[in-house]
Order: C-alpha cells, then sequence, then structure tokens
C-alpha cells in the first residue's frame, strides 16, 4: 500500500484540489487526507477509498485495487464463461451442477487439476 496514497496526492493534484477542498467533496477532514496521503492512515476504510476515488473522478477499482483490497483477478478474472447473464436462476444452477461434476471427475480420473 505504500503508493496509495502518492496515487491519491497525484489525483488529487491533477485535479486541482486541496485536501480540505478533497475532504469536504468527500465527507472527510483534510488531516484524514493528509494522513492517508503520507501513509500514516496504515488501513484507510474501503468506503472512505471509494469516496475519495469517486471525488476524483475515477473508478473506485482503481483505488481498492491498489490499496490490496481486491486483486486484479477480482477485476478481471481468469477463467470467463459468456453468455452466463442470458440464464435465469435455474439455468445457472444447472450450470453449477455441470461444473461441480466435472470437478469430481477430474478429482477421482487422476486428471491433472489444470487439465491434460
Amino acid at each position: 500500500m505504500p503508493n496509495l496514497g502518492q496515487m491519491i496526492k497525484d489525483k488529487r493534484e491533477a485535479a486541482g484540489l486541496s485536501q480540505k477542498k478533497l475532504g469536504t467533496a468527500c465527507g472527510l477532514s483534510d488531516s484524514e487526507i493528509m494522513k492517508i496521503e503520507n501513509g500514516q492512515r496504515k488501513t484507510p476504510s474501503w468506503r472512505n477509498l471509494c469516496r475519495i476515488a469517486q471525488a476524483l473522478e475515477f473508478h473506485p477499482f482503481e483505488i481498492l485495487l491498489e490499496a490490496g483490497y481486491i486483486t486484479e483477478n477480482d477485476i478481471n478474472p481468469g477463467v470467463r464463461i459468456h453468455g452466463l447473464d442470458k440464464l435465469d436462476d435455474k439455468d445457472i444452477e444447472t450450470v453449477q451442477l455441470f461444473v461441480d461434476f466435472v470437478i469430481s471427475r477430474k478429482d477421482t480420473d487422476g486428471i491433472p487439476e489444470g487439465g491434460l
């Protein structure tokens, strides 16, 4: 998280905001903004980080990623199944059952988890 404070400071300065104006915009004190920027606030809450991101007009994922609350895999998972948004809850249950079945077969057939 050492780059988090610098990231916030850089974005705040690029937006032309003082710590006081940023604090007002996101409902925090200027001293809280200063502590976050200087790394004195070791674990800022994700809620406050999201407020800061919104006030500085960038996506909260960017700041949560930098803070370590989420990983790149949370944003862009390595495995993607396309079209799930077109399925209803019953269809999703069926897909999950199939996935569970395939996993159980791999475990019992001696097939390595990564496949052949």
